[in-house]
């Protein structure tokens, strides 16, 4: 009786495994996931060892591999989003990313000067808010929210106000 048991146990856990594999590739055909993010998926259908089964067999055929997924991520968050590193670093560890993967990736960006991303984003989106005394502190608040430092954003607020400045003087001559 115990052995047909058994038999029934492991063909239940087989036909599971199955289950999560197959969702687990069709979640992974759809976008990339890290490791922490796809195991969370699985599990809330499937119990904890054939979620973590699945996921180290989806590492070991290539599909899954969390340091491209940080390289990407950072790639998308910085010059896509265009966030700051801080930012960046703390919306990758919200989808799961490693802190040691996500200063991996976000390494390669800390030797880039962001003040010319941080100048084309308030000429694109904050230009006529900074002229003002209180929209220009409520436009501060914001680029700070996304992860730039203050004396990068204040640089930046110069420089586009002297743009400003000088583009109004060939106006008027």
């Amino acid at each position: 009786m115990s052995l047909f048991n058994e038999e029934e146990t492991e063909l239940e856990y087989s036909s599971e495994y199955s289950r999560a594999r197959k969702r687990a590739m069709y979640l992974l055909g759809s976008r990339d996931y890290s490791s922490k993010a796809l195991k969370e998926k699985l599990l809330n259908n499937y119990s904890r060892d054939t979620a973590e089964r699945v996921i180290e067999d989806m590492k070991s055929y290539g599909f899954l591999n969390d340091e491209e997924y940080a390289k990407k991520l950072a790639s998308s968050l910085i010059r896509g989003k265009k966030y700051g590193a801080c930012r960046a670093k703390s919306e990758m560890k919200r989808r799961g990313v490693s802190e040691l993967d996500a200063e991996e990736a976000l390494s390669e960006y800390e030797k880039e000067d962001y003040s010319d991303q941080l100048i084309c984003l308030i000429e694109k989106k904050y230009e006529d808010r900074i002229q003002d005394r209180d929209d220009r502190r409520r436009t501060v608040a914001a680029l700070a929210r996304r992860g730039y430092g203050f004396s990068e954003i204040k640089e930046a607020v110069l420089t586009v106000l002297r743009r400003q400045a000088e583009e109004d003087e060939e106006e008027y001559e």
